[in-house]
């Protein structure tokens, strides 16, 4: 994985104003995916929108890390049920 991709956890932490614990328990949760490379720890990218949405649940409503992960997986069931009906409405269309 290209180091282009990744974010430096300290880095991270310093802008967003939070504990390095924080992401440390985060993943020992098993919320997100700490990257080590060369004795760095790393963010990818991609996990950032998911962060960022944990760390506001986290902060502005005072959600622990066991709601956080009912939350995310709730969100992700819906956006499967989502993808089905629609892939349903057009299945269904072939037949009007």
């Amino acid at each position: 994985m290209e180091t282009q991709e990744l974010i430096i956890v300290d880095v991270f932490c310093q802008e967003y104003q939070i504990e390095i614990n924080f992401i440390q328990d985060l993943e020992a949760f098993g919320l997100i995916q700490i990257i080590v490379q060369e004795e760095q720890k790393y963010l990818d990218r991609n996990q950032l929108a998911t962060l960022e949405k944990i760390i506001r649940l986290h902060n502005e409503l005072n959600v622990n890390k066991e709601g956080i992960d009912i939350i995310l997986n709730l969100q992700e069931k819906e956006n499967q049920l989502l993808n089905e009906i629609n892939y349903l409405k057009n299945r269904l269309r072939l037949y009007e």
